[in-house]
């Protein structure tokens, strides 16, 4: 008989419980980081049907230009612990760094941050454990 298949956890769940997971440590503020692009622009109305299809919770937007926001590479998680900065990779049990999010840990660890590359809650709060008590690390 074959075994059942277990169902991965999500990056996103895992990056949701290492938020509520270290933000409980002492001397320790975190935040998500979000990277990315978005749409700006005068939003314009229409009416259903009109040259452009509109449908229910469409925006459409005049003059409308990108926006990209966040530094490709970076934590997923940012924030300070002891006073120092802190940088989250989040990976599920199958996820890798990519070439950037690799040098960014080069860099982010070279200026005196506090880098982890977190599977789990638990694995991120062992790694910061050490931190939260000794500024120096």
């Amino acid at each position: 008989m074959a075994k059942p298949r277990r169902r991965r956890t999500s990056e996103k769940a895992i990056q949701n419980d290492i938020l509520i997971a270290v933000s409980a440590l002492p001397s320790t503020m975190v935040w998500r980081n979000n990277t990315g692009m978005a749409w700006q622009g005068e939003p314009m109305k229409a009416q259903p049907g009109a040259l452009v299809r509109v449908e229910p919770g469409m925006k459409i937007l005049r003059n409308a230009r990108p926006i990209e926001f966040g530094l490709e590479g970076s934590g997923d998680i940012l924030g300070a612990c002891n006073g120092r900065p802190l940088a989250i990779e989040v990976k599920d049990s199958e996820g890798y760094q990519s070439e950037q999010q690799k040098t960014f840990e080069r860099v982010w660890t070279a200026a005196g941050g506090i880098y982890v590359l977190a599977r789990s809650p638990e694995a991120a709060v062992a790694e910061l454990a050490y931190y939260a008590t000794d500024p120096l690390g």
